[in-house]
């Protein structure tokens, strides 16, 4: 999904809004043709001390090694925002190819430093879909019953997006 790769955030507060609206979809997802697809989004805020060569060379690794495992659709790692925030996240074409994907070493790495590196994190884990080639994503919580990734009436989306918004005013310092 070459497309996605010109993704951007469409604020710098990108990192504490929904995703449905903190990147530019419609531009970047041209490609996508009918279907759902799994999206794991980790928002985080990074400590002032947290050691950025060597979390970089850790998300790396996981990217590299995610990136070669079945169901594997994208990763977008996001800028760190001059608050500390940050939003990344990966695509994939199932739930359990994700899962899989999180056993593997590098990113069991990776998830060993959580408290070393992060004031505090999140993790949203959405369904994103889309009815036909040139339909608006949709994105709404995984663990809804999914909405039929049906085709919009008119201009109104069959229902709402659901992922929740971030407040880095709640995080533990």
């Amino acid at each position: 999904m070459g497309s996605l790769h010109d993704l951007r955030p469409t604020s710098p507060s990108y990192a504490t809004e929904p995703v449905a609206d903190a990147f530019d979809w419609a531009d970047a997802s041209a490609e996508l043709v009918s279907g759902a697809w799994y999206l794991v989004v980790f928002r985080s805020v990074r400590r002032l001390d947290a050691d950025e060569t060597r979390l970089n060379e850790l998300d790396d690794a996981a990217h590299l090694e995610a990136s070669r495992a079945p169901g594997f659709v994208h990763y977008f790692k996001g800028p760190k925002a001059d608050d500390g925030t940050c939003l990344s996240f990966c695509i994939w074409d199932s739930r359990a190819q994700a899962r899989s994907g999180a056993g593997m070493p590098a990113h069991r790495a990776a998830v060993m430093v959580l408290d070393e590196m992060y004031a505090a994190y999140t993790l949203e884990f959405l369904r994103m879909g889309r009815a036909h080639a040139g339909a608006p994503l949709i994105f709404e919580a995984y663990d809804r019953l999914p909405a039929a990734i049906a085709p919009p009436v008119g201009d109104v989306l069959a229902f709402p997006p659901a992922a929740p918004g971030f407040d880095p005013a709640l995080a533990p310092s």
